[in-house]
């Protein structure tokens, strides 16, 4: 079924600098389903479609809305879908680890499955996802998170309900199985067994990004936690998780 979407070019926010969300999620909106709501967990489109319905119902596009409802309110002036050439000097290097283990600077142009970004994210794009594509400094997004810490409050301002928070934060798929935690809006949900095994408290809630960026927040222990590496397609590291989950698996199901 994934075959079907990517053949119409229906994938993440990366690789379709030129074209337009809601052109996107309109063809989107002719295909079949992977499977009935409620009958499975799926990572996918799901933010991307919620993005084009903040387009409609705000009338701005998304990098707009983003700017003015979120990034200003919060002082995240380092945030962007698309870098302007003022600060594009600032981008950093990004490098692969091959097999063997050697950390080896990628080439000038990165593939997001079979699309090549040449110029990303330097272009003067126009697409705008909903759950992929935008570059920032550990900083800014360190001040996004602490918004979530604070329960929806940054420096005097309020973005989010305590409510809207709660639900963000909390289990939303039931039992489906997600693998070794649990999913709410947005957020991946540390689990009690996974707390067993991993550094994390249970309600931890955290996510990651395209260049083996990680973060996480601690309600319970207070602590917001960023790792931003910088790498792409990093073959030991794939090895190491999957081997990494296979022994987690077997810990929670003996």
């Amino acid at each position: 079924m994934n075959a079907i979407y990517h053949k119409n070019r229906i994938i993440c926010g990366l690789g379709l600098e030129y074209e337009m969300l809601g052109d996107k999620m309109k063809k989107l909106a002719t295909l079949p389903l992977l499977h009935q709501p409620g009958g499975k967990f799926t990572y996918g489109l799901n933010v991307d479609v919620l993005g084009y319905l903040v387009e409609i119902i705000s009338g701005m596009s998304l990098d707009r809305f983003f700017r003015t409802r979120i990034f200003e309110p919060l002082g995240m002036n380092d945030t962007y879908f698309y870098l302007p050439p003022e600060k594009q000097d600032r981008l950093v290097n990004v490098y692969t680890v091959q097999a063997d283990g050697k950390l080896v600077r990628s080439p000038g142009y990165i593939r997001a499955g079979s699309e090549t970004m040449l110029d990303y994210p330097k272009a003067k794009g126009t697409y705008f996802a909903g759950g992929a594509g935008l570059s920032s400094t550990i900083m800014d997004y360190a001040v996004f998170l602490q918004m979530m810490l604070n329960e929806g409050e940054y420096n005097g301002k309020r973005l989010l309900s305590r409510n809207t928070v709660r639900m963000m934060t909390t289990n939303q798929i039931g039992s489906l199985d997600e693998g070794l935690n649990k999913f709410g809006l947005g957020f991946e949900i540390v689990t009690e067994k996974t707390s067993a095994l991993l550094p994390l408290r249970q309600g931890s809630f955290g996510w990651g990004g395209a260049f083996a960026t990680k973060y996480w927040v601690d309600p319970k222990e207070n602590v917001v936690g960023l790792l931003y590496k910088q790498l792409w397609d990093d073959q030991h590291e794939n090895e190491m998780a999957d081997k990494f989950k296979v022994l987690v698996y077997q810990a929670i199901n003996d």
